[in-house]
């Protein structure tokens, strides 16, 4: 009787230890196909996550360059090309382009772009107070240049060297702003605007990518750009080289 009974129990064991067996097989399989189901769902969740974050900085970007351009006077004018490497000494307008110039309320010259800032010189009179190197203003980030105008209205884009100089370079946002993304800019006049026309307002593309080459667009957005005075279109050369 007892050997009897002892079996039982050994029987119940077994039967106990299989069954455990089996659930953690059966949990394993669930485990697989919950993964499975899961991880696109968080793809997914993390892309939709990374595009609202696109369309914060989109939206906040929209605003400022709203708020930079809207007291614009005297003049605007398009460069065509705007980038580190691409000097605009005796360049000429054009109907759209990388880079937006204009005079402030303070009377100084901007040039705002989001093509990169090359080596730059800060100059205050005759004085240098600072190099802005290539690589501070990286392509992808809004920032804004200042200049004097001189008695000719034109302003000095370079020194009598060639190289670039400025009053003041300014980097609107941080670098950690963009979360990771990089911004692009493309100014335009309305539709039928022509030299020495008054221009009520700007056109822009503002496009945000998801890599440094701005190859892998995110999200983009064209906005107008409303002017408070009465401007004209400027396409004549307003930038020069400074004299010896």
């Amino acid at each position: 009787m007892r050997g009897l009974q002892r079996l039982r129990k050994h029987r119940n064991s077994g039967m106990t230890l299989v069954e455990m067996v089996v659930t953690l097989l059966v949990f394993s399989i669930m485990m697989t196909m919950m993964v499975g189901i899961l991880s696109p769902a968080a793809k997914i969740f993390v892309r939709i996550q990374r595009l609202q974050y696109a369309q914060i900085v989109l939206d906040n970007t929209i605003q400022e360059l709203r708020g930079m351009t809207l007291d614009a006077t005297g003049h605007v004018k398009i460069y065509e090309k705007c980038g580190a490497n691409d000097g605009i000494a005796d360049q000429t307008g054009v109907d759209s382009g990388q880079g937006l110039e204009f005079v402030n309320e303070d009377g100084y010259v901007m040039l705002i772009s989001t093509e990169g800032c090359p080596e730059t010189g800060v100059y205050r009179g005759s004085q240098l107070l600072s190099t802005v190197k290539l690589g501070d203003v990286p392509a992808g980030r809004l920032f804004a240049r200042y200049y004097v105008r001189e008695k000719d209205a034109k302003y000095h884009y370079e020194d009598a060297a060639g190289q670039p100089i400025a009053r003041a370079v300014n980097s609107v946002f941080t670098d950690g702003y963009y979360m990771g993304n990089y911004l692009e800019i493309i100014f335009s006049y309305p539709a039928g605007t022509v030299q020495d026309g008054v221009v009520d307002y700007l056109e822009a593309e503002v496009r945000l990518y998801n890599d440094a080459e701005r190859t892998e667009l995110v999200v983009k957005e064209n906005v107008v750009l409303d002017l408070r005075y009465d401007v004209k279109r400027q396409d004549r050369v307003t930038a020069d080289k400074a004299e010896l």
